[in-house]
């Protein structure tokens, strides 16, 4: 049974992680190819509106959490009250518990 549309709403963080994303390519490759990632990810996104749960779990970074690949990049969110929250977009190579955890650390301090 295919799931049910779920809005996409992308977090501040992933909005950034976007830009320097985008910046990044724009000066190493150029910036038509900064766009076509961009592109890239964006499809995936909206891909997740349809298909948010046919995803990797990524329960050992942080509970509750998903990530789709768009190489190199992994986008990682959570679905919740029928809504997809894209948190992050981050580099594969990049150490995600270590990432998360700040974050969270973070999260709680402000509380």
């Amino acid at each position: 049974m295919p799931e049910k549309r779920r809005n996409v709403v992308w977090a501040p963080k992933s909005k950034q992680d976007l830009r320097e994303v985008w910046r990044y390519y724009a000066r190493v490759a150029s910036p038509d190819i900064a766009d076509k990632l961009l592109r890239e990810i964006d499809q995936a996104g909206e891909q997740l509106a349809e298909q948010a749960l046919m995803w990797r779990t990524r329960d050992e970074v942080m509970p509750g959490l998903r990530s789709v690949l768009v190489r190199p990049y992994t986008i990682f969110y959570r679905v919740q009250n029928g809504v997809v929250e894209i948190s992050r977009v981050l580099h594969e190579r990049r150490y995600f518990p270590e990432i998360f955890s700040k974050e969270k650390r973070e999260d709680d301090t402000k509380r």
